[in-house]
């Protein structure tokens, strides 16, 4: 999935182990330091490729290859992996919901979050310097079955000493649907998805509503613009609209 994130011949969207994406075009290298030229700004930016993710850097390998009268010094060689060090978590996750409209069908507006009360249940190891991240969903009543609204994506700071808890809450979102008299449109919440990584970008935790989407975790951190629509696999479809209008925050 990441190895797709192309956008044209020159860009690319990058990703770091943190979870932020920029798309840029590589423009010099020098060993490790990779400089980069934004497309949003062209402002040059210099990165070290310790902290792009693992197809990044076959990327900038190759792109080596094929450029070598801008690249300078050599790539060090990458130390052995260090395993993934597993943590005891757990969440209690409590929706906030107002539902406001006629019962018997017609237009309805609710407005929904979710707070998140992630555990550490670990005796002794405290989890520092770990991020959240969450993506709501949603499906559009007059759009195919197949395809969902990633309606919103937050990224959080986690830590949490061990044996202790904290508490994120999403930003309230408002959704406006109707149905069960004459034609159905509007857009409907249809879960979430919560992912915890580690500092080097491991995957410590995932809890997902429907439980299916909980295998996409990938998928969903290379996710870069929201609202979006993405198919079952949580592959973003660029040529399908979202109904913007029924959505607010």
């Amino acid at each position: 999935m990441l190895a797709g994130l192309e956008a044209s011949a020159d860009t690319r969207v990058f990703v770091s182990l943190a979870g932020t994406l920029l798309e840029a075009e590589i423009t010099e290298t020098n060993g490790d330091n990779i400089t980069l030229k934004r497309k949003s700004d062209d402002q040059s930016l210099v990165v070290n490729r310790k902290t792009l993710c693992k197809e990044d850097n076959t990327y900038i390998a190759r792109w080596i290859e094929q450029n070598p009268d801008k690249a300078t010094g050599a790539l060090t060689t990458d130390p052995a992996p260090v395993p993934v060090q597993k943590f005891s978590l757990s969440c209690q996750t409590l929706p906030s919901k107002s539902n406001r409209g006629p019962t018997g069908g017609g237009e309805r507006v609710i407005e929904l979050s979710y707070n998140f009360n992630l555990n550490n249940r670990e005796v002794q190891r405290d989890l520092q310097n770990a991020t959240g991240i969450v993506i709501t969903l949603g499906r559009n009543m007059m759009g195919s079955d197949s395809d969902l609204i990633v309606l919103q994506k937050e990224l959080f700071e986690v830590n949490i000493r061990a044996q202790s808890k904290m508490v994120h809450s999403t930003t309230p979102i408002r959704l406006t649907y109707s149905q069960g008299v004459g034609a159905n449109y509007g857009v409907k919440s249809l879960g979430y998805v919560l992912i915890v990584r580690d500092s080097a970008g491991n995957i410590l935790f995932v809890e997902a509503s429907p439980d299916s989407n909980a295998k996409f975790a990938k998928e969903i951190i290379a996710i870069s613009e929201v609202p979006c629509v993405v198919d079952r696999d949580f592959m973003v479809k660029p040529e399908s609209s979202v109904p913007a209008s029924y959505i607010s925050f």
